[in-house]
């Protein structure tokens, strides 16, 4: 049996909190049903403990309601005796409904854990020795990146090396885990490496250490390639370390890929636009609740990085400061825009903390690019609209362990196990929501194919190990499948 899998051992690229508050705010409302219709109304009283001010600006009578309901909810309710901690039960389903109240996805209520794990995404870095690798089978790990300034680079190691031991310990029959925990380890300690290099076996001592990971650049055929997965902290100092090499190189046309980025700090959206347009030149606007704007800038670059030809690629989920530095680029700098739709999001948020380690994200201002378009719920058109096969770009059905679906079924894993299938060139007749009898026998082959149990039945284990497969096959095969960089690469040697 030849189970494939992928593991990108990375910083994640960050994402706002917003679908993951919602789901725990689902969660809690569930605990609170019966009090939920009760429990809106306290949003004032509440707001009135954080905000004082607020309190000031209530009607007499409303406040007295509002208080009357609290210690119906505290002392009376029936219900109230099965609920852990009532007091912050109440206080933050009352707060959830005030952020909720003005259906603005952007501005939400983070508890202690969803704030500090929120700014740690925007951190641009992590303890690690610093590489992306992907795995085929139990045996075969393959180094595809190795961050700039990293420990890995410092230690030698090279795009395409293959990861041979760990500590003296084969890597042949661990799991994807297993290799991970072995990799990882506190900054400061050691972990001993052998790499396959063209046949030949080399050991790696390499001490573990911090890694900025929210950038990566290379030089293909003479094309400066810059990878911005994040806007973090870190982001402007990682693009300016890579723009200075490909200077230093001559290298004259740059291509952006801000795919799958869906922002961060515009702060860093700046920085990095700092070094390619000159001092002065208005990156975005921020039009305010009052009506006025405020221009944000170029801080400019003493180095005067400027390149001939700018290609930037997006996609549906390239969103907020990455808009921002495309639609700058864009409109200064005439670059060319490829891929898709971007999402759409025109708004600026700012975060407030409160001493119990929560905190408030919200929505303060909607940006503009330099001339005043604003793309909020719109997004950005590309110049050249190039879609990738849907595989790559669908997602995962979340099926739960007892999930089976059969031939002649309905579901929405059909849809995805039988786009992947026909990915990975096996004969299905279909890619809707409807299983059919063509497609179980190419799920049939498939497990063949890869030495499982043969069912031709969809359930967790299958997505799984088809979603492996179609990305080993991506990471083999990018130079082809990626249509969208063949484009922007086209663009950028055009004349």
């Amino acid at each position: 049996m030849e189970e494939k899998k992928i593991i990108k051992y990375k910083l994640v690229r960050h994402k706002w909190p917003d679908e993951i508050a919602a789901e725990k705010r689902v969660r809690r409302r569930k605990i609170m049903t019966a009090a939920s219709l009760v429990v809106c109304f306290l949003m004032g009283y509440f707001a009135s403990c954080i905000v004082p001010p607020f309190a000031k600006t209530m009607p007499d009578s409303n406040m007295e309601k509002l208080e009357s309901i609290y210690d119906i909810m505290t002392k009376k309710w029936y219900f109230g005796k099965d609920i852990d901690d009532l007091d912050n039960v109440l206080m933050t389903s009352a707060i959830d409904g005030m952020v909720n109240s003005g259906g603005d996805i952007h501005t939400a209520y983070m508890d202690a854990d969803q704030a500090a794990s929120f700014m740690s995404s925007l951190e641009g870095n992590f303890v690690g020795i610093g590489v992306q690798y992907y795995a085929i089978n139990d045996s075969t790990f393959i180094i595809e990146r190795v961050f700039k300034d990293s420990p890995a680079e410092a230690a030698g190691m090279m795009q395409g090396d293959q990861i041979y031991s760990i500590n003296k310990e084969l890597c042949d029959g661990m799991t994807i885990d297993e290799v991970a925990d072995k990799i990882k380890g506190d900054a400061g300690t050691s972990v001993s490496l052998e790499i396959l290099r063209e046949g030949k076996v080399i050991p790696l001592d390499i001490i573990r250490g911090e890694v900025k990971s929210s950038v990566y650049g290379e030089i293909k055929e003479e094309v400066g390639i810059l990878e911005i997965t994040s806007f973090a902290e870190t982001s402007g100092e990682e693009v300016g370390k890579y723009v200075k090499e490909f200077k230093q190189k001559g290298i004259k046309r740059l291509i952006i890929d801000l795919r799958d980025n869906s922002g961060g700090y515009l702060k860093a959206a700046r920085e990095i636009a700092s070094y390619f347009l000159p001092e002065g030149t208005v990156i975005f606007k921020e039009l305010h609740r009052n009506g006025v704007y405020n221009e944000y800038t170029s801080l400019g670059s003493a180095e005067g990085y400027s390149f001939d030809k700018i290609v930037i690629l997006v996609n549906h989920n390239s969103a907020s400061a990455s808009e921002v530095l495309t639609m700058a680029l864009k409109e200064q700098l005439q670059a060319v825009v490829v891929g898709v739709n971007s999402y759409g999001k025109g708004t600026v948020q700012t975060t407030l903390p409160f001493a119990d380690g929560s905190s408030i994200k919200y929505t303060m201002a909607e940006w503009t690019s330099p001339n005043e378009v604003r793309i909020n719920g719109i997004g950005i058109q590309p110049d050249y609209e190039v879609e990738l096969d849907p595989a790559i770009t669908m997602g995962a059905p979340g099926l739960e362990e007892e999930e089976r679906y059969q031939e002649d079924t309905v579901s929405l894993a059909a849809k995805s196990v039988q786009t992947y299938l026909k990915f990975l060139g096996y004969d299905v007749d279909r890619t809707d929501m409807y299983f059919s009898l063509a497609s179980a026998q190419a799920l049939r082959k498939y497990q063949s194919d890869n030495g499982m149990e043969v069912t031709g039945v969809i359930d967790a284990d299958i997505v799984s190990a088809l979603l492996s497969s179609c990305s080993v096959k991506w990471h083999r095969e990018q130079d082809t499948l990626d249509l969208q960089m063949i484009k922007a690469m086209e663009v950028i040697r055009a004349q």
